[in-house]
């Protein structure tokens, strides 16, 4: 009997201590699994040495891999880290295999392995068919019929059009960058060409494709040339003021009249609740200026803040700044990007260029036209280096409204005022006495930060300085090269703006506009109303590029200004 009962207590003991195992290896597997989920994101900013770790040691192989795409961008043609990398057909390795294996091409080629890289693009092909970076093999297997007609959009099938039109001439390749790239560098002689020396005769939808395209490029003769007896004003688009902005063109008009209570009706009628942030933050900064001049003081003072909780950016948030004598709220912390999540993706990894690629690709090259799509395309843009063409879209979307919450605002507001030769403006500025953020909202404007834009008046680099200006500035003729250098061009440029302050007694708005309209213009305007009201004397600026210049070159540095309060 007791051995029974011993047997059993043993029996019991084991069961008992079995069982305190299973409990401590089920803990510890959930603790394992708690801690592998709050292990943070692996991004293009996260550390080397934890990107480094991760690529190596990381248990899930998803993450080593993106670890390794991470470093590849960093440290380009790093053969060893992408190797053995293209695995997976589905979900997000659908996304980053076929990455992987393009990466691994490319370096295999840069290190002069060129067999092995021909196989990679051909294993490439065949296995992610419809892949974007699938168009970049295509290219490199020189199959360009292929890529034009599975990729069109790519710029892989750009630049393969351009090569075909230099090659082959005919009207492919041009008629191809007119549907697809028209903005591509180079598909201006493309067009045209294919437009003068067709292989065989072009129907006249196909022309006036191309004039479109030549058009985009800013060439007029050669889009007229095309169309022949064609006028081109019959396909030119024909810009038309909105209602919103006759509305307000009426309300213009009566602000210069100083008419001040029929002003502040006329605007309250333009809705500012229904206006994009922008748009009604100069309404209802003039709303407050017309009130605050019928003696209605409170009530401006009301409007202003409201102004600012609204929109704390640009001109109006500055002019409603001064006149409340306070700084706006602080702007709030940035928001998420509004990207499709693959994209997204491939943006928080660093593969710029690959989020870009896939966005031509998924949308064949049609143009953006809604905030959104102007939004996202524009940061896109951005990214790849694109600053000419992106800045302008984002401050597309800006203006009609895709920014939503207050953290969107933020974002949108930090890619549309980067610090882009921040360095070579801040040195600058400081030579001359200036604020760096006041340089950097010129040049802002003036080249969308840029150091190899020309005007058509002949400007040149980041601070479009005229050539006769940067040679007397300097003591010395200066080529168009020297004057795309962003240091160069950034001291003479601040040289300039210094001067004019100078001469204008520090007056920022005539400063501001004569570095657009020339001091001499400047002087000859009337300026009764700059002393007590300076935005009226903007308003009366009879140049209408130097009166929106003043506004977005002021707005610009103000808007810095609040950017870096929040970056503190």
């Amino acid at each position: 009997m007791e051995q029974k009962s011993l047997a059993a207590f043993n029996q019991r003991g084991v069961l008992g201590l079995t069982g305190i195992a299973l409990g401590t290896a089920f803990a510890l597997a959930a603790l394992q699994q708690l801690l592998l989920a709050t292990r943070p994101s692996l991004t293009a900013a996260s550390k080397p040495i934890f990107l480094n770790r991760s690529a190596r040691l990381d248990p899930d192989p998803i993450r080593r891999r993106e670890a390794r795409l991470i470093l590849a961008t960093q440290q380009p043609n790093q053969l060893d880290l992408l190797q053995g990398q293209g695995w997976g057909r589905q979900g997000e390795s659908q996304l980053l295999a076929p990455i992987s294996l393009k990466l691994e091409a490319l370096a295999l080629a840069h290190g002069g392995q060129e067999a092995a890289a021909q196989k990679q693009w051909q294993y490439l092909v065949s296995q992610f068919p419809k892949a974007p970076p699938s168009a970049d093999g295509l290219y490199a297997l020189g199959q360009a019929k292929e890529l034009l007609q599975r990729f069109p959009a790519h710029p892989a099938a750009l630049a393969a059009a351009l090569k075909w039109q230099q090659k082959k001439a005919g009207s492919l390749g041009g008629l191809h960058l007119a549907r697809y790239g028209k903005r591509w560098p180079g598909s201006a002689a493309a067009m045209a060409e294919a437009c003068m020396k067709p292989e065989r005769a072009l129907a006249k939808s196909e022309k006036t494709l191309l004039a479109t395209g030549l058009l985009a490029q800013g060439d007029r003769a050669a889009a007229q040339r095309c169309l022949g007896k064609t006028k081109i004003e019959q396909i030119e688009p024909k810009e038309q003021l909105s209602a919103s902005t006759k509305a307000w063109e009426r309300s213009r008009e009566l602000l210069l009249k100083r008419q001040w209570a029929r002003a502040y009706n006329s605007l309250s009628q333009l809705q500012p609740n229904k206006q994009s942030p922008p748009i009604a933050a100069r309404s209802r900064f003039w709303m407050g200026l017309s009130a605050w001049q019928q003696g209605q003081k409170d009530r401006a003072r009301a409007i202003w803040q409201n102004q600012l909780r609204q929109y704390p950016y640009g001109y109006y948030a500055w002019r409603a700044s001064v006149r409340l004598a306070e700084k706006p709220p602080l702007p709030a912390q940035s928001g998420p990007a509004p990207l499709p999540a693959p994209l997204a993706k491939l943006r928080g990894l660093g593969l710029h260029t690959e989020a870009w690629e896939h966005w031509r690709t998924w949308r064949l090259g049609r143009a953006a036209v809604t905030p959104t799509n102007l939004w996202q395309e524009g940061q896109l843009r951005l990214a790849v280096g694109d600053r000419w063409l992106g800045l302008a879209q984002l401050d597309s979307a800006a203006l009609e409204g895709a920014a939503g919450s207050k953290a969107q605002q933020a974002l949108l507001e930090q890619q549309r005022h980067p610090l882009t030769y921040g360095q070579e403006l801040g040195t600058a500025a400081r030579r001359a006495g200036l604020d760096p953020l006041l340089l950097q909202g010129v040049a802002r404007q003036e080249s969308r930060l840029n150091t190899t834009v020309r005007s058509p008046a002949g400007a040149v680099g980041l601070l479009q300085l005229m050539p006769a200006t940067a040679a007397e500035l300097a003591g010395e003729p200066l080529t168009t090269a020297a004057l795309e250098e962003a240091n160069l061009n950034a001291r003479l440029g601040g040289s300039y703006l210094k001067q004019m302050l100078r001469e204008f007694g520090g007056n920022i708005f005539l400063a501001v506009a004569s570095y657009n309209a020339g001091p001499g213009a400047v002087k000859s305007w009337p300026n009764n109303n700059l002393q007590d009201l300076p935005e009226l004397w903007v308003e009366q600026i009879p140049y209408p590029e130097t009166r929106i210049y003043v506004k977005s070159v002021l707005g610009n540095y103000f808007s810095y200004q609040q950017l870096s309060r929040q970056r503190i």
